[in-house]
This record gives C-alpha cells, structure tokens and sequence, in this order.
C-alpha cells in the first residue's frame, strides 16, 4: 500500500517535522492534530477542526450500531485512565481502534506534557440500564459522566442489599434524581421488596455496566 504524501514538499510528517524548529502556534496545531489525525495530509490537517472528527456530541439515538458499540467501549477508555491507566493499555484492554477512540472521546481527551490524559468529567450520551421509582426496569439515555457513575453506584449497592438484606445503604439514594436526554426525571428504586419482584420479573438476568467514573 502506497502512502500518500503528506504535502507538495515533504514526502511524510516526519521529514515536515525535521525541517524546521516548529514552535509557532500553527505549527503546535499542526502537531496536536497530526497526534489525533496521524493519516490526514498537512491541508487537511491545516484546514480541519476537531468538532468535524468527533462523534462525542452526537446524540446517541443518531448513532449506528456500530458507533453505538464503539462509544460503549470509549468510555470504558474514559474510566480506565480516570483510574490511571495509560491509553495506550487502555486501548489494550477494549480493543477500541485509536481513531475510533479519538472520535468518540473528542474534547474529553487531551495530550499535556507528552502523555495522553482525560477530563474529570464529560457530557457524552450514552444508553443505561436504571430501575425507575415509577417505571421500573428500563433503559434511560444518560447525558453525563456525574449520571452514568451514580447509576454505577446505584446498582453495585442494590446488589449487595440484595445479598444481606441490609437497606441502610440504599438510603443515600433516596430523593436523589437523574435527568435524561429527553429531559424526564428518574428516581431510584430503593424498597428492597420491589427490588426482589423486579429481579424475579427478568426471565433472563440482564449484564449490568457497572461505571465506575
């Protein structure tokens, strides 16, 4: 496979790179954007923006299957490296492509200092599974990372106070709410006997993404 040439007078990035000291502000941008965008030319890369190559403010339910599955597995890559795993396991660990990853991650994934780094937060959609005060079991589009880590929390706890019997720590989710894309409010189910007939309503027990940030 032929490589296409990265501009009229340079034959790749690196021969660009060596050319000349690159501390200008264009050339940094160019720099940044070659790390996320290593197979674009130099007039792509000087003319393109990040919001053209990201999928992380798309809406979920505009999303394919495909992309679906791949912002499942990008945020995966987010709570890894918020725990402290560099990038480069982390795309180990969820076998996500790195454009893919950098798409799905956009503004929420930076370089500082050399080193690839995540956001504390983010407000990228993502479809979760809740029991509903009023509804029940069902799914819920989440709107941010603060909404997708109290669900994780949510369904740690009901696991172990299904197991003991111990309702004292379903307490703190009393009251506590979540909005979702659509902007519906949710509230947790925390009675530890309809907790019971909606774990005995599933013919199957459903996998549960635990987010842990």
């Amino acid at each position: 496979m032929t490589l296409r040439r990265f501009s009229k007078d340079y034959k790749n990035y690196g021969d660009w790179l060596k050319a000349q000291p690159r501390t200008s502000e264009y050339a940094r941008r160019i720099i940044r954007f070659h790390e996320r965008f290593p197979t674009l030319s130099l007039n792509e890369l000087r003319n393109t923006r990040l919001k053209d190559h990201t999928l992380s403010t798309a809406s979920w339910n505009v999303l394919k299957s495909q992309q679906k599955r791949d912002r499942k597995l990008s945020l995966q890559i987010l709570r890894l490296m918020r725990k402290g795993v560099p990038y480069s396991k982390a795309l180990e660990k969820t076998g996500v492509n790195r454009q893919d990853a950098n798409r799905n991650l956009g503004k929420y994934l930076y370089k500082s200092n050399g080193r690839w780094r995540v956001t504390a937060t983010d407000r990228i959609e993502a479809e979760m599974l809740i029991y509903d005060r009023n509804a029940g079991q069902i799914s819920i589009i989440t709107v941010n990372s603060r909404d997708r880590r109290l669900i994780g929390e949510y369904f740690a706890t009901v696991q172990r106070t299904l197991e003991d019997r111990d309702v004292s720590r379903l307490k703190r989710f009393d009251g506590v709410k979540i909005t979702d894309a659509s902007g519906e409010e949710h509230s947790f189910v925390t009675d530890l006997e309809e907790l019971y007939e909606i774990q005995d309503a599933q013919e199957e027990p459903e996998f549960l993404e635990i987010y842990g940030n």
